[in-house]
């Protein structure tokens, strides 16, 4: 009840002139530190600009027929799709989704003939808007997809932006269910997230929180990496190692090879991710009184927090003694 009213004090009325925690616990409170934000191409501290500017241009590369782009694809390099304001922000680029409700009433994935009916794509609710062929390799084979009338859900998603990502992908499990927690609490239930527990492809038989991808299908940018370049640009890795279909393929599976460094596209697509800046903000919108109140009541709130964060362990580990 004290943090409550802590709480409703400072979302509520103006901040003192100076709000600090008690010297008696300051000392055991973790450090807080400003994130780097920024539009600048500039590494946020993890590696040095030479490598973030190489694992860039990787992030950059143009895919062709012969490095295995396709069969089936949305774009040739992961920057048509996040590159506004800079390499790895958001897009206006959308993507299609579609299914339909099974007899249960559940979501099912679409079945997508594709070659004149000859093969059935499923399994995903993606619907590539691209193809490479026919050719002149494959004059007659017509892989194009397209939505089939039964697929009655159909949505576009956005391209959102990956800056700061790496800050995303450090977050302990515990403080994601946390947050779903205090949501389900403070709005009785509107706003309750859901934690879903998705497999680390780079790490089989282990298992994350989800949090990249529209529906958190993914825990780490490695996996985010390795799913994009498959289903978004047709190349596969060693971590999603077949085609969506074989039909004008040409290129040996996986198609993304590690180089004379080691690394193949994914891991450097996804150390790019981990380095880049989060998001500078919004100068204009932060000067607003609005924003300022917001701005104030977030300090408040998180020197409250730091001050008592001491009480709660001291909390916690008694009644784990009591418990015992």
């Amino acid at each position: 009840m004290f943090s409550l009213a802590l709480y409703a004090t400072a979302c509520s009325t103006s901040p003192p002139a100076s709000l600090t925690p008690s010297t008696g616990h300051s000392k055991s409170a973790p450090p807080l530190t400003q994130t780097p934000t920024g539009f600048d191409n500039e590494s946020k501290g993890t590696v040095d600009e030479r490598t973030h500017a190489a694992d860039q241009g990787k992030f950059e590369q143009i895919e062709a027929i012969s490095d295995g782009l396709g069969p089936l694809f949305n774009a040739q390099s992961c920057r048509e799709c996040h590159q506004s304001p800079v390499v790895g922000g958001a897009s206006q680029v959308m993507e299609l989704r579609l299914g339909h409700n099974g007899p249960d009433g559940k979501f099912q994935n679409p079945e997508i003939p594709i070659n004149h009916g000859s093969e059935i794509v499923k399994g995903r609710s993606l619907v590539n808007q691209r193809a490479i062929c026919p050719n002149a390799a494959f004059p007659t084979t017509e892989i194009q997809e397209r939505v089939p009338e039964p697929e009655t859900i159909r949505t576009f998603r956005t391209s959102v932006s990956i800056l700061g990502d790496g800050f995303v992908e450090a977050v302990d499990d515990s403080t994601l269910i946390g947050i779903s927690k205090m949501q389900c609490k403070q709005d009785g239930g509107k706003i309750c997230g859901l934690i879903l527990y998705v497999p680390v492809l780079e790490s089989p038989g282990v298992t994350r929180v989800g949090r990249f991808g529209w529906k958190n299908q993914h825990a780490s940018l490695l996996s985010f990496s390795a799913d994009a370049y498959l289903n978004e640009v047709g190349i596969t890795n060693s971590l999603l190692p077949d085609e969506v279909t074989n039909l004008c393929n040409t290129v040996a599976q996986p198609n993304d090879k590690p180089g004379a460094d080691g690394l193949a596209d994914i891991d450097h697509f996804a150390r790019f991710m981990r380095a880049t800046k989060a998001p500078s903000r919004d100068a204009r919108q932060a000067a607003t009184a609005a924003a300022k109140r917001g701005y104030r009541c977030r300090k408040i709130i998180a020197l409250i927090n730091r001050a008592l964060w001491p009480v709660f362990r001291t909390m916690k580990s008694n009644r784990r003694r009591v418990a015992k």
